[in-house]
Formats: structure tokens, C-alpha cells, sequence
């Protein structure tokens, strides 16, 4: 598909997942052309990204100290194609994605949060009697009053922004993104959540849905499609650790993918990063019982936590 960019940005902390996202596009939309922003590497890390032929490696100026989670905007406007797709340095591609890449009639292409997801994503920001669900109403009243530009907001729910596609007329609204990002965000490496700034805890994506809410140049949301179909989706490793370092078991139906891509890259004669422990056939069932062992872990100690908050309000 040469008519649409996929474009990403990471520190050295990411070659894997670089790595995966290349590797992933050369071998399912072999003809898409591929921009990687990224700062730190190695000269021979940008050599295993550029051995694929559509990948280019750019360099991320140093002229801004913020998380690159706030520096989308660069590796969107580094594309010269109709559309461009945005998907973060922890995705990957399973499977032929392009019958639902591209949106129908150009609308942009991003995920919205469910009810139950902005009720946990918000917990620690509605005022007490608040109906959770929605975005919470001081939020929402920043957003309107650092926007200055609708006096409704256009949604009532967080986006998500580790991958989204939109059509270049929409650039200037990336533009807009950008701008917002430097007024609101403090220029400090504060990561991809900064609790410290509560409107924007949630940094990039929450400016983005205060621009969709608020932005009169907003574009039209469309369905997002890249997660409906488990033989070709777009995969996300969201939160740590990662599967380079350690498998956890939400995103253990990855491996496989993982093993069949890696097999794939070296049976056509590219190399790949050291491979790591996680990543190595023979310690698939250590893996796997390790991501076993820390889910349970985590579950048992969220319902240790229930029971003593129901005894605390008794």
C-alpha cells in the first residue's frame, strides 16, 4: 500500500519493539512505506531497521525533553502520502491489515475508550457523586477553557492514541496537536504519565481528546478497525513489562506470532537484535509460567485489596 505511511518514534529502550513493528510491516504490507523517529540508537541498530526496504530511519532532534510519547506529531508529519497510520513503538502487525487500514472516506481512525475503561483510567479524578463512565466534568471544564474554541465538548470519552490513522488534509488538526502539547505538557521528561498534571495525567492522549472534545478543526471520528479480527489486527503491548523483557499473560497469544515472524525474517536472510531470554523457543514454558505466576500474583493481591476496602467501610 503505497498511498499511506506507517510512522512511529522511540528511544533505544524500544529497538525491540522497532524492530517487531518493521519486521511485522515488511513481511505483511511489504510495499508500505515505514518511518522510524528515533533517538539514542546505535549506528548498528539503524542498520537492522533499514535492512527492510520500505523502513527509513530518521533522527529525532534533541530539541525537545519531553517523553517521545509527546512527539507523535514529528513522525506524523514526516509522511508525504495520502494517509498516514501512527502506531506506537510496542505494536506490531498480525496478519494482512489492509483490507482495514485505510478509513472509509477519510475519517480518522482511533479507538475510543469503553465506559468501564474511562471509569478506571479517571478513578482518581471524579468529584464525589460523579457518574463514572464518562470523562470526568472539571476535566472536561480545563479542556474547554486551554482549547478556547467549542463551548460543547464534540465526545464524551478518552481516545487512545497507540495507533490511529488519518488523511493528510487533517495534518493541520497534527499541527494544532503539536502546539497544544507544548503549551499544556511541561517541557520535562516526566514519562507517558505524569500524575502531577491532572487534566493531562495521561500526557498525549489526553490532549488529543481535549482537541477532539474542543478543537474546531477536530476531524470526523470513524470506527477503529485494527483490533477486530485476531488473524489480522494490529497487536499492542501497552504498560510493562514488555515481551522482550518478560511474557505476561494478556499478551501471551503473541508469542507465537513473536517466534513464526522472527523465524520469518531470518529465512529471508535479515538479522535481528540479540535475541532476548523471553524470545528464545527454549524457554517457551518458562515464559509462560513465569506470566502465569505474576498474574495470579497480581490477581490475589487485588482481591486482598477488595476485601480490606469493603472491611474499611464497614
Amino acid at each position: 500500500m503505497k498511498n499511506i505511511t506507517i510512522v512511529s518514534a522511540c528511544d533505544r529502550n524500544f529497538l525491540w519493539g522497532a524492530y517487531l513493528l518493521a519486521a511485522s510491516s515488511a513481511r505483511f504490507l511489504p510495499d508500505t512505506p515505514v518511518h522510524i523517529l528515533q533517538t539514542g540508537f546505535t549506528d548498528a541498530d539503524v542498520e537492522l531497521l533499514k535492512q527492510f526496504p520500505a523502513v527509513r530511519v530518521l533522527p529525532l532532534p534533541d530539541n525537545d525533553p519531553r517523553n517521545v510519547a509527546n512527539r507523535k506529531s514529528e513522525a506524523l508529519l514526516s509522511a508525504d502520502t495520502e494517509f498516514v497510520a501512527w502506531m506506537d513503538a510496542d505494536c506490531m502487525v498480525i496478519g494482512n491489515i489492509s483490507p482495514s487500514l485505510i478509513p472509509p472516506n477519510g475519517e480518522f481512525q482511533i479507538r475510543l475508550r469503553a465506559p468501564t475503561e474511562n471509569a478506571w483510567v479517571w478513578r482518581n479524578h471524579y468529584a464525589p457523586g460523579e457518574t463514572r463512565g464518562s470523562l470526568p466534568k472539571s476535566v472536561v471544564e480545563k479542556w474547554r477553557e486551554d482549547v478556547g474554541q467549542l463551548n460543547k465538548p464534540q465526545l464524551d470519552s478518552a481516545c487512545v492514541t497507540n495507533c490511529f490513522v488519518l488523511h493528510r488534509r487533517h495534518l493541520g488538526f497534527v499541527r494544532q496537536w503539536k502546539s497544544q502539547i507544548a503549551r499544556v505538557i511541561p517541557p520535562v521528561h516526566a514519562g507517558v504519565v505524569d500524575s502531577r498534571n491532572p487534566a493531562y495525567f495521561m500526557t498525549d492522549e489526553s490532549v488529543m481528546t481535549s482537541l477532539l472534545a474542543f478543537s474546531n478543526i477536530a476531524p470526523p471520528l470513524g470506527a477503529y478497525r485494527l483490533d477486530c479480527d485476531a488473524k489480522a489486527h494490529v497487536a499492542h503491548f501497552g504498560a510493562n513489562p514488555k515481551p522482550w523483557t518478560q511474557w505476561r499473560l494478556r499478551l501471551w497469544y503473541c508469542h507465537p506470532h513473536i517466534m513464526s515472524l522472527l523465524d520469518w525474517a531470518l529465512e529471508k536472510g535479515y538479522r535481528t537484535p540479540p535475541i532476548p531470554w523471553s524470545f528464545k523457543r527454549k524457554n517457551r514454558w518458562p515464559a509462560y509460567l513465569l506470566a502465569l505466576a505474576v498474574e495470579l500474583k497480581t490477581r490475589v493481591r487485588s482481591a486482598g485489596g477488595a476485601v480490606l476496602r469493603m472491611l474499611i467501610k464497614k
